[in-house]
């Protein structure tokens, strides 16, 4: 006769009668990725002031999508799910939409600031200003650079970071991917509006509302409110200011008339200040460039995933 032991040692025993362990709630199955952008979000909160900033918030953003998509592809979305997910495919487009705006935006900074070039060029051959038409060059360069538009990038984008918003916090018991795509598309919503208000000189776009119970949410307010500060006036992008002011004192020196060696000594002291002011606008312009080309992808990596649900969705 077999006799069964309903003890802890009966099953280690007999394995064939151990039971299933209890699944997992969503929510604590999502919470590790829940925190890890609390941690994110919560780096972001020094230095926001600059361009190489902006460029850390896109790579803090890229990280983001990197998580969820690792996230959604080892979890199975039930048929409640497709919905959500069905409205992150087309939140991914905005996404991918606004990535390409803010390339071309950079782009366009990026060819302006060869005028500088240009000008920097004209003064350092100009016989120490002695060559009046090389400085009339200068002059001229530096005149189209600031006639250029300081940020213009299209009205139109400012909109598609609106649609980025969450519509519907989560509320209750709710599945994993519902979770993290509430996560993706608040965060998306923040960051890409910082991103389009600082490249566009843009209106300050209110960033979504989230309910407080959520793991980051006090992350995401903090943010918020310290980027809103920073953003008030238009004194963000620290290294364009720099260079602009760069520029300005530079014009001034060449189209003031001075004498022979203070001339050349000031001259050489302000195109020095020009040149560094330019090769920090460079260097955190291809910072962001390279963050934002990043992005790019992580966002096109998420939005593969999550049609893969319906792949698989319709093999079943």
């Amino acid at each position: 006769m077999l006799f069964v032991h309903k003890d802890a040692s009966a099953r280690r025993r007999f394995p064939f009668f151990a039971s299933s362990p209890p699944k997992s709630p969503p929510g604590s199955l999502a919470r590790p990725f829940e925190d890890t952008v609390a941690a994110r979000l919560a780096d972001l909160l020094r230095d926001a002031s600059s361009l190489s900033w902006l460029a850390r918030a896109v790579r803090v953003l890229a990280l983001i999508l990197d998580d969820a998509a690792a996230l959604l592809a080892d979890s199975s979305a039930s048929s409640s799910d497709l919905a959500t997910l069905a409205c992150y495919l087309d939140s991914g487009v905005v996404l991918l939409d606004i990535c390409n705006a803010a390339s071309a935006e950079i782009d366009r900074l990026l060819r302006r600031r060869l005028h500088l070039r240009f000008a920097i060029h004209a003064i350092a051959t100009s016989d120490g200003g002695r060559d009046a038409e090389r400085l009339r060059k200068a002059r001229d360069s530096l005149a189209e650079w600031t006639a250029c538009a300081r940020r213009s990038i299209k009205p139109s984008i400012v909109g598609l970071v609106r649609s980025l918003a969450p519509a519907n916090p989560p509320r209750g018991k709710i599945s994993i991917a519902r979770r993290v795509i509430y996560a993706v598309e608040a965060v998306s919503s923040l960051i890409a509006g910082i991103l389009v208000a600082v490249l566009g000189g843009s209106e300050q776009l209110t960033p979504a509302s989230v309910p407080s119970d959520l793991p980051w949410a006090k992350e995401y307010n903090d943010l918020a409110a310290a980027i809103s500060c920073e953003l008030v006036g238009d004194r963000f992008a620290a290294e364009l200011d720099a260079a602009e002011a760069a520029v300005k004192t530079l014009t001034d020196v060449i189209s003031t008339d001075g004498d022979g060696e203070n001339t050349e000594t000031t001259l050489r002291k302000y195109v020095e200040s020009t040149e560094k002011a330019t090769g920090g606008l460079t260097e955190a312009l291809d910072e962001l460039s390279n963050a934002v080309n990043g992005l790019f992808r992580s966002a096109l990596g998420l939005r593969n995933v999550t049609s893969q649900a319906f792949r698989v969705d319709s093999c079943n």
